[in-house]
């Protein structure tokens, strides 16, 4: 039996609404403190890392995907408005809310510290089918289970990568921070931290040289995972789905400044935050300085940074066409073309594999360049379920492109690189497993690295920078691209020529696939001259 309330107007919905909202943050908020100081349990010293960093993960990706519902709700706003038309109908889901929270916070009654591994099976358990029902219950208190069902089938396609974006945002945070250089970042932020709390009048002792700063006891490390490269990423995702929700509306390449914005408010606010709780801390209060040094805070922050940018970018017609029409308004979608034959997807997916495989590699193994033969068969695999679109490309030899392309490969070897003082890629491999490596290896550099980086850079990136047909405009974008390749390669300058070579070739003729050619002969130097003398560091 179920108890009905009053029919609800435009006013009390949006109240019921707001409350709603305000309650799910704050029983959310209470589970998070509970859990990190309200029990004696050190979790790394009882269960297995994974197991601690699970729930802590699954909450802020629960604040991620809050944050993409909510720039979906504040720029397709129609949709939302069906949706939430009349909430608080039933208050029988408020009773399964709470009954939620009360399942999430039973292990606390019998966490102890030393309890081990015994504890964790019954401790998830509760905790997972906790936060279902508070999650259930929210949403149908909300809105009726029928309108979730419509709203779902009506905003799959537009719902899909902002829900999928917002849940893995944290693990792709955590993945690429090997591709950064996050040394640097740390002591950037160490450096603008120690400045400030000094301006503030703050007596403090700070050791560049380990990124420790503080006074009276009250110490932080200022870690290269501290130095704000979460909320780096976090801006670039979220950044990156508002370009790719709106790119009819807005004007490209200006939009691209959303990026560098997003990136310096994400990382000086950073330091903010920093500087505040370090600040609390030396006025006598280390334990809450302590907590929201380490706590969910610092994604709250930046998950608020990356709407705001958003909330204010959607207002500024500079970067909006003047006669775009509002998508919100827009009441049925164009047809999609067929996915694995869609052109634009064609040239950037497999480019996304090869980065997020390299991720993986960096993260989980010791030696990532021994799973190398692994991530090419995830490309290769990538770039067969597109052959038909690859197959209407305009295929063929060029002598510029061998030419260019042999130059380049020539030069690649030629500069001498220092050889650095670590294992090789390929580890401890002998024999039959050594040789099957150095094919995999020549097989992914030779043919389909050129592939997958000439479509996305020069195929789609560069002709996107490319808004007119006019030397001016191409010699900027062949540039621009130019820039972001040598940022993603250890040898720099010399990547950043081998673009523009490469950019040359494919404007004289027009056509991307003798970019890849040039690539591929450059590779093919390259990697003969690493087999041959050993040296593969070169690649």
């Amino acid at each position: 039996m179920s108890i009905e309330s009053v029919p609800s107007t435009p006013h009390r919905a949006t109240w019921l609404l707001v409350g709603a909202l305000v309650l799910f943050f704050v029983e959310l908020l209470i589970i998070g403190v509970s859990f990190k100081h309200g029990i004696h349990f050190t979790c790394l010293a009882n269960w297995p890392s994974y197991a601690c960093r699970g729930p802590s993960g699954a909450l802020i990706s629960i604040y991620c995907i809050c944050a993409a519902l909510a720039l979906f709700a504040f720029l397709f706003r129609a949709p939302f408005a069906r949706l939430f038309e009349v909430p608080g109908q039933k208050l029988w889901p408020l009773g399964l809310n709470v009954f939620g929270v009360l399942l999430a916070l039973v292990p606390i009654t019998f966490l102890t510290e030393g309890s081990g591994t015994s504890s964790l099976p019954p401790a998830m358990a509760f905790w997972f089918t906790g936060m279902a029902a508070i999650l259930v219950g929210i949403l149908l208190y909300m809105a009726p289970a029928t309108r979730w069902l419509a709203f779902i089938r009506d905003e799959k396609w537009r719902l899909l990568p902002l829900v999928a974006g917002g849940a893995f945002a944290p693990i792709l945070a955590t993945l690429i921070r090997p591709l950064w250089q996050l040394d640097s970042i740390a002591s950037a932020t160490f450096s603008a931290v120690s400045y400030l709390i000094k301006a503030f009048g703050y007596n403090v002792d700070s050791y560049p040289e380990i990124r420790v700063i503080g006074a009276n006891g009250f110490f932080i490390d200022i870690a290269p995972v501290c130095s704000g490269i979460e909320g780096i990423a976090l801006v670039t995702i979220f950044v990156t789905l508002y370009l790719y929700l709106f790119k009819p509306e807005l004007r490209f390449p200006r939009a691209f400044v959303l990026y560098p914005i997003g990136i310096l408010v994400s990382a000086t606010l950073n330091v903010v935050r920093i500087v505040a709780l370090l600040a609390i801390g030396l006025e006598g209060n280390p334990e809450l300085a302590v907590g929201g040094f380490h706590s969910h805070a610092g994604w709250l922050m930046f998950t608020t940074v990356s709407l705001g940018i958003i909330a204010a970018a959607n207002t500024v017609s500079w970067l909006r066409k003047p006669d775009a029409k509002p998508q919100a308004a827009t009441k049925t979608a164009a047809p999609l073309e067929p996915f694995f034959q869609d052109k634009t997807v064609a040239m950037i997916l497999p480019f996304a594999i090869f980065m997020f495989s390299a991720m993986l590699a960096q993260a989980f193994s010791q030696s990532p360049g021994v799973v190398y033969p692994a991530r090419a068969v995830l490309m290769a695999g990538t770039l067969v379920l597109f052959s038909q679109v690859y197959r209407k490309l305009d295929w063929g030899i060029d002598p510029t492109a061998l030419g260019v392309g042999a130059a380049i490969g020539l030069m690649w070897v030629v500069i001498p690189v220092a050889e650095p003082d670590t294992t090789p890629p390929y580890g401890m491999l002998t024999g039959t497993l050594l040789s099957l490596w150095f094919v995999a290896r020549g097989i992914g550099t030779i043919i389909l690295v050129p592939i997958i980086e000439e479509l996305f850079f020069r195929g789609y990136l560069e002709q996107k920078f490319k808004r007119h047909d006019t030397l001016q405009w191409a010699i900027g974008s062949a540039t621009a691209i130019a820039v972001i390749f040598a940022l993603l390669h250890g040898r720099w300058a010399e990547a950043f020529v081998a673009s523009l070579a490469f950019s040359f070739v494919m404007h004289r003729s027009g056509r991307v696939t003798d970019a890849i050619l040039a690539h591929g002969v450059a590779n093919a130097i390259v990697f003969a001259v690493a087999a041959v003398t050993q040296q593969v560091h070169i690649i």
